[in-house]
């Protein structure tokens, strides 16, 4: 019941900008882990992929850069905390939604499918009605300025485009295999979320979702290769992200003011990271140390524009940036690990293999490209992504 309740409210959590989704994958993931409590806690253990222990290593040593950070929080339950007993929970929800769809196969795979219809038809109510959907449902507080609420609106929509993005591939894969119906509603709905991405402006998303399309194609004829090689660009964009940095620094001042603002204050941004990073290669500059520099610059007439945001939009950088390089080699061990696993035998039937590719080939674009590691509403998009993944059929 639990599980329905979540699919019938994702698109009302994904309309809120994502933020909902963290607290009701974490809900879903917690009771699950209660009402599932393996009697032999040793052997369970020893059951999980090696992958989670990279991933957890990865967590606790960001954790552990707290301590120097020049960031500092007085909230206990800080974003470090968050991120180490979310990523547990979250995981709980995807085992909670693989089991229960072993015993209810046809629920969750059309709770999923309405769910992903429900959540576009709001979007483009929005985008296509200047958010008088939004507004309806919350109207502004007395006071309110609604040039803030605007940019909140549009915030929380790309936000929402961003989840969609993630979930076009186990979802039309899910639709492929279901005869010339399905195939029909695949295109559809891969129609209508390329564009959500458009009217949205989400240039991240637009790309992600291209991205997933052509490594998927490819998964059609190479399974395996395609799923190892977006694990491998997913590696590639965390380890070598410097080079990017370092790369954005040496364009011309002619070259960047030919790209769009938004990108033009991401080469900013990045060539700005490299000094950073060259600081502190090894251990980095601890959790959270992005929201402490402060230095500023003037761009296309506009004073006073942070040259490094809140975060680096790219998560290569990012992890770079405050846990150096031993964070990023945990990362990447964990991809590895991941990769490793899923292309043993059965672990994966061939349609999952082209859903897990296209999904791992659009959270890389989408992370290289705009949200902040630490986010934990994305990290619960994409093991929720992930998960639906074991609700597409096995066999062709």
């Amino acid at each position: 019941m639990l599980l329905i309740v979540m699919f019938v409210a994702l698109p009302f959590m994904s309309h809120a900008g994502g933020l909902g989704i963290a607290a009701i994958v974490a809900l879903t993931g917690l009771l699950g882990i209660i009402g599932f409590w393996p009697g032999h806690l040793k052997d369970f253990l020893l059951r999980v992929p090696l992958a989670f222990w990279a991933i957890m290593g990865l967590l606790i040593w960001a954790t552990l850069s707290v301590f120097w950070s020049a960031y500092h929080s007085d909230d206990i339950l800080n974003n470090a905390i968050k991120m180490l007993f979310g990523m547990p929970v979250y995981l709980g929800c995807a085992a909670m939604m693989r089991a229960q769809n072993k015993y209810a196969p046809n629920i969750l795979p059309k709770l999923l499918v309405v769910a992903l219809f429900g959540s576009i038809t709001a979007i483009l109510i929005d985008l296509m009605s200047n958010y008088s959907l939004t507004m309806f449902l919350d109207p502004l507080a007395e006071g309110e300025s609604m040039a803030r609420r605007q940019g909140d609106m549009i915030q929380n929509v790309s936000h929402a485009v961003s989840v969609l993005t993630l979930l076009a591939a186990p979802v039309s894969v899910l639709l492929w295999h279901k005869g010339w119906p399905g195939k029909v509603f695949a295109v559809i709905i891969i129609a209508l979320i390329g564009f959500c991405t458009h009217k949205a402006n989400a240039s991240a998303a637009q790309i992600g979702l291209i991205v997933a399309l052509v490594f998927m194609a490819l998964a059609n004829f190479k399974p395996i290769f395609a799923l190892r090689g977006a694990f491998i660009m997913a590696g590639v964009c965390l380890l070598f992200a410097p080079v990017l940095a370092f790369v954005s620094g040496k364009l011309s001042p002619e070259i960047r003011t030919k790209l769009p603002f938004s990108w033009e204050e991401r080469v900013f941004n990045w060539d700005a990271l490299y000094q950073k990073i060259l600081e502190h290669p090894f251990f980095g500059h601890g959790f959270d140390a992005v929201r402490t520099f402060h230095d500023t610059h003037t761009i296309r007439g506009y004073e006073g524009r942070a040259l490094v945001s809140l975060h680096p939009h790219n998560a290569g950088l990012h992890l770079w940036v405050e846990v150096g390089f031993v964070g990023v080699a945990l990362a990447c061990l964990g991809l590895f690990l991941g990769v490793r696993q899923l292309t043993s035998a059965d672990v994966l039937s061939k349609p999952q293999m082209i859903a897990t590719t296209g999904m791992c080939a659009a959270t890389a674009t989408m992370a290289s490209l705009s949200y902040g590691v630490w986010q934990d509403w994305w990290w619960a998009v994409i093991i929720f992504a992930a998960a639906s993944i074991s609700l597409v059929q096995r066999s062709l």
